[in-house]
């Protein structure tokens, strides 16, 4: 069963067992705990050969995309979160789904990717240091994973706003690499987030006559963070489309320097260009042509014009 990641039968008291036969009907006392890998086929047939698991259910915990959704569904509540991605060399916003279908006494968890939040109860079940019953189990989870997207949103913002400074500063092209790509992260967080907060918002509803009033406050404790991580992505996003207008505007204005600088240049020597087509015609008539001296005066003339138009342009404060 290379599908099962684990089989958990817990003692009431924060520890638990490990179980090697997965059961065939949904327990009906005591709290067990499996979670699977949902990429392997096998872990679907064995869900589908227990009645009392919709299909509907089977689907959603085998599903390839998912989004941050609580339901009720069959005996149980179906949830679907998002949790940051914190494994090495991965980028936390690329987040990382758990869907759960859970029952008072029994919970099926499945994931792609390996979420530590989930690795953390694991740990604290064999440490005699996790959660006592199903109903604890979900709360802590909620709890964790919106726990763990304060050091993400904090680092966002703390990126952004030293890139403020150094865009008050000075205003470089390498930075607007650092802020599309922040951008996007936040861009990213957010897709997730805002459905999340209802979905935990609507999981204390569904769960009020499971949980403890010490249980329920974590799980509104988890909805206020992540509201206040929705309003703290918002503001990340304007402070974004605001560089963004600063990057352009600053491209903005060292393209119309260049531009006013090439205008005084072509109204300097349009007049200069003017004269020297005009005397460059090769017709008769041309006066000085007999005069060997003509050359030399023409080209001062030009130089007289063009120290004049410089001379009067800069008293007109053209530049």
């Amino acid at each position: 069963m290379d599908y099962l990641l684990h089989y958990l039968k817990f003692d009431g008291q924060g520890g638990a067992t490990r179980e090697t036969q997965l059961p065939t009907v949904l327990p009906e006392s005591g709290a067990h705990w499996v979670h699977i890998d949902c990429s392997k086929g096998d872990g679907r047939d064995w869900l589908d050969n227990i009645a009392d698991i919709p299909e509907a259910v089977v689907d959603a915990l085998f599903a390839d995309e998912t989004r941050p959704r609580t339901v009720k569904m069959g005996q149980g509540v179906l949830i679907t979160l998002r949790g940051v991605n914190l494994n090495p060399d991965s980028d936390p916003s690329d987040m990382v789904s758990l869907r759960l279908w859970a029952t008072p006494h029994f919970i099926i968890s499945t994931r792609r990717r390996r979420l530590l939040s989930v690795v953390e109860q694991v740990n604290n079940l064999e440490k005699g240091e996790g959660p006592e019953n199903i109903a604890e189990l979900v709360a802590t989870l909620t709890h964790t994973l919106t726990a763990r997207m304060a050091g993400v949103i904090d680092g966002l913002e703390d990126t952004l706003g030293e890139l403020e400074e150094e865009m008050s500063e000075q205003v470089l092209p390498e930075q607007r690499t650092i802020l599309v790509d922040r951008r996007l992260q936040t861009v990213r967080l957010r897709r997730f987030l805002v459905p999340q907060k209802e979905a935990i918002s609507r999981l204390a509803v569904e769960l009020q006559s499971w949980v403890t009033k010490e249980q329920m406050a974590d799980i509104q404790e988890a909805a206020n963070d992540i509201t206040r991580y929705v309003e703290a992505l918002e503001s990340l996003r304007e402070r974004c489309l605001l560089m963004q207008e600063e990057f352009a505007n600053h491209q903005a204005e060292k393209m119309n320097a260049r531009m006013y600088v090439l205008s005084i240049l072509s109204g300097i020597f349009m007049p200069l260009g003017f004269l020297t087509g005009l005397f460059g015609i090769n017709i008769g008539g041309m006066p000085g042509v007999e005069n060997g001296a003509a050359f030399w005066l023409f080209v001062g003339v030009l130089v007289f014009m063009g120290i004049g138009q410089y001379v009067l342009m800069r008293k007109s404060r053209w530049f």
